[in-house]
């Protein structure tokens, strides 16, 4: 029994925190874009601002950065979680396209190359064809092969 409401709590915490995600920007920063005291200076945000234009990683100020960071980690894990929930589903396997996409434009915000020609709009469509495509093909093979070996 103990065991049960240690894990039930548990799932609740860890959904509480990934609830949160889009939001600790607002927790760990205030209005006035100053890290608050409570938090720890490890660094991170003077190691990202260029000292040139004072952005971090093209964004105006570290808690937009953030709060890009976390929305895009917030989304790719619901996608990756309603793939993992459609099990049996034909459609599985297309819903790791947005996820792919999501975790291709946090990666895009990791390595700051938002302006460069990873960003524009024909590397994404295509790299969503391809993705598709892959994913059709592994689908189908699995379809097909899981079928003979029935017969």
């Amino acid at each position: 029994m103990f065991k049960i409401i240690l894990k039930t709590l548990g799932f609740a915490l860890l959904f509480s925190l990934i609830a949160m995600l889009p939001f600790i920007h607002d927790i760990i920063i205030d209005k006035q874009f100053v890290t608050k005291v409570w938090v720890p200076d490890l660094g991170i945000e003077k190691a990202l601002t260029d000292p040139e234009t004072g952005y971090v990683y093209g964004y105006s100020k570290y808690k937009v950065l953030i709060y890009f960071f976390l929305l895009h980690i917030f989304a790719a894990i619901g996608w990756i979680g309603w793939a993992l929930d459609a099990k049996g589903k034909p459609y599985k396997f297309f819903l790791l396209i947005p996820s792919c996409m999501t975790f291709y434009t946090t990666l895009m915000i990791l390595f700051d190359t938002r302006r460069s020609s990873f960003n524009e709009a024909n590397t994404k469509i295509f790299l969503i064809l391809v993705v598709n495509f892959l994913l059709m093909v592994f689908y189908f093979y699995r379809y097909y092969k899981k079928k003979h070996k029935s017969d």
